[in-house]
C-alpha cells in the first residue's frame, strides 16, 4: 500500500544519495598520486555502484507516477575543489553513514505506512550502501598502507 507520503520518503532518499559526496566527489576528479591512480578508479566504482541503487529508487517512483526531484549537490561541496582524495575519504564515510542513517529512518516509517514494496527495495538499498561504506574503509586503508613504489625503493 503506497502513499504520496512514501513517495516524498523515497525521493528523499533518492536525494540524499544522488547527491552525495560520493556523487560529487566522482564527478570533481580529485587528485591522487601516481602510486594510488587503481583507487580513484575503485571509488568511481563505487560511485556508479551508488548510482544504481538511485535507479532503483527511481524507477519505483517513476512507476508511481511520482514526480521525481533529484535535488542540487549541498554549496559546501564546492569548497572540496583540488583536493586530494585521501583527505576527502572521511567525509565520503561519514555521507555514507547519512545516508544509511536516511535508509534506516525512511524503513521504519514507510512499515507504519505498510509500504512493503518500498521497504523490500531500501533494504536492498541499505545493503548495497552498507557495502560501499565497508568498500570506502578497505579504500582509506589502501591509502595507509606502505605503496609498492615505497616498499621497493626501501
Amino acid at each position: 500500500m503506497a502513499s504520496s507520503h512514501s513517495e516524498s520518503i523515497l525521493n528523499g532518499v533518492l536525494i540524499q544519495m544522488a547527491r552525495g559526496f560520493l556523487q560529487y566527489v566522482a564527478e570533481s576528479w580529485p587528485w591522487v598520486d601516481e602510486a594510488h591512480g587503481a583507487v580513484r578508479d575503485e571509488v568511481e566504482v563505487l560511485a556508479a555502484r551508488q548510482r544504481q541503487d538511485v535507479s532503483l529508487v527511481a524507477n519505483l517512483l517513476l512507476e508511481r507516477e511520482w514526480p521525481t526531484d533529484f535535488g542540487s549537490f549541498p554549496t559546501e561541496y564546492t569548497d572540496m575543489h583540488f583536493i586530494s582524495l585521501q583527505a576527502m575519504l572521511d567525509g565520503l564515510k561519514h555521507s555514507q553513514g547519512v545516508i544509511q542513517g536516511r535508509l534506516d529512518s525512511a524503513m521504519r516509517t514507510l512499515r507504519e505506512a505498510g509500504d512493503t514494496e518500498a521497504i523490500e527495495l531500501l533494504n536492498q538499498v541499505a545493503i548495497h550502501e552498507g557495502e560501499i561504506r565497508k568498500a570506502l574503509g578497505d579504500v582509506q586503508q589502501q591509502f595507509s598502507a606502505p605503496s609498492a613504489a615505497t616498499s621497493a625503493s626501501a
